[in-house]
């Protein structure tokens, strides 16, 4: 009966993830979420059976079949990525509450991972609507943790944020007009608060020491296939700042644990 219904489950975060697709094409450009899924580039509606990228490939190879053009890998990764998500929630946490906010929480970081990547873009559309979900989570559980690592990493992220304009402006200023964007923007500020709502005190500070190793090994994966990297480089911090987000709310206590004992 349980694994009955994990697998019910799973084609959830398949059915959750061609949304999350749709909102991937269709927030960063503010275009309506109420038309059906159509080829980005000949604008014919899909058939039902390739509402979802995965069927696509299944049943049209691919490809779109008016003109010809592929289904990006990224909509097919997407849905795989979330299906092995809610999965994985369900084995892990069981049918409770929890679940439902932890799935939520998880699509979220999903989303901006993705549009972040592709867009150099985290949307209030969807970060404001997922602070609001996570204060509401936060009196569910213990808001006064929830509150205090929500405003550590609002604040500790618009240090950053205050940092890298300050040294645009030095760097402006010595010449290099090139330089306009910092590399931590607003948009990772409200994602960092959104984790500290998420994974309370002392959470947050974890999950922004993992948000920064995991992105210092992004940097280097930038300079190990050749593309030359500055402290001003725009890298997409999101995905990043979501995996530390990710992995405190699911291992938060054994990790923090497994600190204290070990020093």
């Amino acid at each position: 009966m349980g694994e009955g219904i994990g697998i019910l489950y799973a084609i959830l975060g398949l059915l959750a993830g061609g949304f999350l697709n749709l909102c991937c094409e269709r927030l960063p450009n503010r275009e309506t979420l109420l038309e059906p899924p159509h080829c980005s580039y000949c604008g014919r509606v899909r058939g039902p059976l390739r509402w979802l990228a995965v069927l696509g490939y299944m049943f049209g190879r691919g490809h779109c079949r008016s003109c010809g053009a592929p289904i990006p890998l990224r909509s097919v990764a997407l849905e795989i990525l979330t299906t092995s998500a809610f999965a994985f929630l369900w084995r892990k946490i069981g049918p409770s509450p929890k679940l439902f906010f932890l799935t939520i929480y998880t699509s979220i970081f999903i989303l901006v991972t993705f549009i972040d990547l592709e867009h150099r873009l985290i949307p209030n559309i969807v970060i404001y609507p997922a602070i609001s979900l996570a204060l509401f989570g936060g009196f569910v559980d213990n808001y006064r943790l929830a509150l205090l690592g929500g405003a550590i990493g609002f604040f500790s992220a618009f240090l950053f944020y205050l940092l890298g304009r300050f040294f645009v402006v030095i760097a402006e200023r010595l010449g290099a007009s090139r330089i306009k964007e910092v590399p931590f923007g607003p948009g990772d500020v409200k994602l960092a608060a959104f984790i500290g709502l998420v994974v309370g005190f002392p959470g947050i500070i974890f999950a922004l020491i993992l948000g920064v190793l995991v992105g210092g090994v992004g940097a280097g994966l930038f300079l190990l296939f050749g593309r030359p990297l500055s402290p001003f480089t725009p890298i997409p911090y999101g995905p990043f700042l979501s995996i530390g987000g990710f992995t405190m709310m699911i291992y938060g206590q054994e990790l923090i644990k497994w600190y204290l004992g070990a020093f």
